[in-house]
């Protein structure tokens, strides 16, 4: 068995992304009841209704005695009521998430009907022998303004082996206790149909039509009708034939002889429910989770037409003017290539033309280096690439977002952290500047090592060289990045000789430039894959980890198996 704790989650990209929540919180709960009801050998009645229909008193007439507080006043019952034998022992496992037991002995001389307490459940313990197979509830309205008792109502439904349904003339229509009615029904549970405060003229033939046409399907013998009472209503329903009538069958359909017969066909029918349940939480996690695979897919896509899209744009911006000034900015840089050739010229004045065209001192050192490279850092234009990401973000909004707007996934790519801020994208940049920047100072000084002493004139001039490197550096910056090998080339070639030592210069420098066109791409397109793994973040954080699902599956399975809790090893992440 697997020891890690099961999450539940989902983002939200497939239609019925909220079904997959319910199921789990569902099959939770059930699983939590099975293994209680396996435990517990008694026949849960829950008493549930609608506002001010009687319920606690039909719950009175049942217990034989006032219990639960009844009165004009709506809504009387604040909080659950049990009466149950004291052989139960409910003070403790009671499975209603979030509610804590509070026990009254019935023989109490001075007890006083109770109406219950807010988020307390209340179990008043008996000693009647005929009784002690029954747990007997009385709950909160199924339309109560309080979403915590409707919650407890719902949970103690799940516990009920027979439903004693209450309803009244005015309020046998109303959609939630009616919604709820088919509910009770669609369950198959052994279910008590009270019309409360009835009229004299009211018949069964009536009440029996009206539900039909809303859809109902109760036979005559289930239906009880109990006449209003405004004084001593407990006492008026207790003593009234169609009670008496009603009692009868109570007590025999749930009589101890016929429990065990019971209990093995609510159970029966409870597993086959919690499977179906569970396929279809199945069914759906497999559907999400291939929704989860195509849409990573198309982000990944999405990504890849954007950068192409943007390295398309550079190309095209980066003019024939601007390669014409190129090659004239390396002509001036081998301006006196000529003159250096001669012999004549002295070695100081060679050294020092070609570092005046591009305004650097004879003596460079790693800081003037570090102040040109600064130089041509505060040429870089930001602006290209976040309007790249900006575009990025609009199609992953238009296009993967789901339509929901209560989706965990559209609220969570919305969320201001999401999308890289200008401030972000130049952070991005600059530190892969920094790499870029280093990777040149080393090729330089692994170049210039390479050179013979002796013949350190022309295009392999040290000076000359960095020179290079800076004019490509900056083609890169301003944009060239993706044609810089083409047009350096293209520059340089005609003031290369034949030389074997002017060769080998030439054509590290193609490949120092190539590299730093590279490199320098890779920069910028690092921004976009940075924002595609944040888009890939947002929903990884939504969707279940690994072996989750699975982990789910195998919690609810030994839970109804076997009998043993899953409540602490489940987390269902409904954000």
């Amino acid at each position: 068995m697997n020891s890690e704790k099961a999450v539940v989650s989902s983002p939200g990209l497939i239609e019925e992304w909220r079904e997959i929540f319910i199921l789990a919180e569902s099959l939770r709960v059930q699983a939590r009841i099975l293994v209680f009801k396996k435990q517990m050998p008694a026949l849960w009645v829950v008493v549930l209704g609608g506002t001010g229909t009687g319920k606690s008193t039909i719950f009175n007439a049942l217990a034989g005695q006032p219990l639960s507080e009844t009165g004009v006043e709506r809504p009387k019952t604040a909080g659950p009521i049990l009466y149950a034998h004291e052989s139960c022992q409910l003070a403790t496992g009671v499975p209603v998430a979030g509610i804590e037991t509070t026990v009254i002995p019935v023989s109490q001389q001075d007890l006083k009907p109770t109406a219950g307490l807010s988020g307390r459940l209340v179990i008043l313990e008996h000693g009647r022998e005929e009784f002690s197979h029954l747990i007997l509830a009385d709950t909160p309205d199924l339309d109560s303004v309080e979403l915590v008792n409707r919650r407890i109502a719902e949970d103690l439904y799940h516990l009920a082996d027979a439903v004693i349904f209450v309803t009244s003339q005015e309020k046998y229509a109303d959609e939630v206790p009616y919604l709820f009615l088919l509910k009770v029904l669609e369950d198959q549970r052994l279910c008590y149909f009270i019309l409360n405060k009835a009229e004299a003229s009211s018949r069964k033939e009536d009440v029996l039509s009206t539900l039909q046409g809303a859809r109902v399907s109760l036979s005559r013998d289930r239906i009880w009708l109990f006449p209003y009472a405004l004084n001593r209503p407990f006492h008026a329903i207790a003593h009234h034939a169609a009670f008496s009538d009603f009692q009868a069958l109570f007590m025999k359909e749930l009589s101890r002889k016929e429990m065990p017969d019971l209990r093995k066909k609510i159970l029966e029918r409870q597993k086959k429910a919690f499977q179906e349940k569970l396929d279809r939480f199945m069914v759906l996690a497999d559907r999400e989770h291939e929704a989860v695979r195509e849409w990573l897919k198309s982000l990944r896509s999405m990504e890849k037409k954007s950068a192409e899209e943007f390295l398309r744009e550079q190309r095209q911006s980066f003019s024939s003017k601007n390669q014409e000034m190129l090659k004239g900015e390396i002509r001036r840089l081998f301006s006196k290539y000529d003159v250096l050739a001669k012999p004549r010229r002295i070695m100081t004045e060679t050294l020092l033309a070609p570092l005046r065209v591009i305004g650097v001192l004879e003596k460079r050192d790693a800081r003037k280096h570090k102040e040109e490279l600064r130089r041509v850092r505060q040429k870089m234009d930001l602006l290209p690439i976040q309007a790249a990401i900006d575009k990025f973000n609009h199609l992953v909004l238009e296009r993967l977002s789901p339509p929901d707007e209560d989706s965990p996934l559209f609220r969570k790519l919305r969320e201001p952290e999401t999308a890289l801020t200008p401030d972000e994208i130049k952070d991005l940049v600059w530190k892969a500047q920094d790499q870029l920047e280093d990777w040149l100072e080393k090729r330089f000084d692994s170049l210039s090592k390479s050179l013979p002493r002796t013949k350190r004139w022309g295009i392999h001039t040290t000076s000359i060289l960095w020179g290079v490197l800076i004019v490509a550096l900056e083609v890169a910056v301003g944009g060239g990045f993706t044609i810089i090998d083409a047009v350096l080339n293209s520059a340089l070639a005609p003031l290369v000789t034949k030389g074997a030592v002017e060769l080998f210069a030439y054509h590290e420098i193609q490949k120092i430039t190539r590299g730093l066109a590279e490199r320098y791409q890779e920069a910028l397109l690092s921004v976009m894959y940075a924002q595609e793994e944040r888009y890939e973040r947002c929903l990884q954080s939504l969707v279940m980890p690994e072996g989750a699902r699975e982990a789910f599956i195998e919690l609810c399975r030994e839970a109804a198996g076997t009998g043993k809790i899953l409540n602490s090893n489940v987390e269902i992440r409904n954000k």
